[in-house]
């Protein structure tokens, strides 16, 4: 068994390497800098090796970059000459899939590079709602579906978030001070807020007022900006606290009892374009852990 590090991380040191910059990079590859950052970093610790010096005129390969580049060049395209061979012999394959609107803006968007270098023969064609035709549907809910098959990715992890710049500020002040930043489902405020006090120990009035949202994205760009504070689950917010446009207020977490869900149609569960995704991305939540 060949033991190898992350493929997708040595895609992203090879468009790094080749563009000398992050930022480029990430453009190249259709993610957040952030998401390059990261699997540098994952590539870095797999290696136990600095593969780039960082200065304030950019960057640049170090000794160990600059072996590595070639290597992982050659086998890249010789990676994009087999499958070439493969798909134009079997033709692209089409992948439906329906996924949450803040899942898809907040997880799903910025891993599209990722899933494209992972799946470089199938056309993703993503939906906000579920249809008869979808392969995938990713659900936010409680419980297994009965017919399909169904695994939980990930469970939701609220925690309070705000603009970098409070960080460090007495908690109490800054409950007292700013709005809490609401989430509205059916015209009623989401229970995040009385739950998350109520697991820090602190009185319910905060949450009495503030401002409401229709969407988690508007309550985050609320809070990335100074208006409030929020609570949000973590695992939607992984680019911001990655990149410090939001910071943690506190160290209390609560966990549950809702997560997103992975629902396979029986119908299509063996198909093969189907399962590498399914694959995919139970990677992209393993390396969140």
């Amino acid at each position: 068994m060949r033991r190898l590090p992350s493929l997708i991380a040595l895609r992203f040191f090879e468009e790094t390497a080749r563009h000398l910059s992050f930022n480029r990079a990430a453009v190249a590859l259709c993610v957040t800098q952030g998401a390059v950052s990261r699997q540098i970093k994952i590539l870095e610790e797999s290696l136990g090796a600095k593969l780039f010096e960082r200065d304030h005129k950019g960057i640049r390969l170090t000794t160990a970059g600059l072996r590595l580049l070639p290597c992982v060049s050659e086998a890249f395209d010789t990676l994009e000459r087999g499958t070439l061979l493969v798909t134009t012999a079997k033709g692209r394959r089409r992948l439906v899939l329906s996924v949450p609107p803040t899942f898809a803006t907040q997880w799903f968007s910025p891993r599209l590079g990722s899933l494209a270098i992972e799946l470089p023969d199938v056309v993703l064609s993503v939906r906000t709602e579920p249809t008869d035709d979808c392969h995938c549907n990713i659900r936010f809910g409680h419980d297994a579906l009965p017919d399909a098959h169904s695994e939980r990715l990930m469970i939701e992890r609220h925690t309070l978030v705000g603009a970098p710049r409070l960080a460090g500020e007495p908690l109490g002040k800054l409950l007292e001070t700013l709005p809490a930043l609401h989430v509205l489902h059916n015209d009623a405020r989401l229970n995040l807020w009385p739950d998350w006090l109520d697991k820090a120990g602190l009185p319910a009035r905060y949450a009495e007022n503030g401002i409401e949202f229709s969407t988690l994205e508007q309550a985050i760009h609320a809070a990335r900006k100074g208006v409030g504070l929020a609570i949000v689950d973590r695992n939607m917010i992984v680019e911001e606290l990655d990149e410090g446009s939001l910071a943690p207020m506190s160290d209390v977490e609560v966990s549950g009892p809702y997560g997103y869900w992975l629902d396979i149609a029986l119908r299509h569960e063996t198909l093969e374009h189907v399962q590498a995704f399914a694959g995919w991305l139970r990677e992209q939540v393993l390396e969140m852990s």
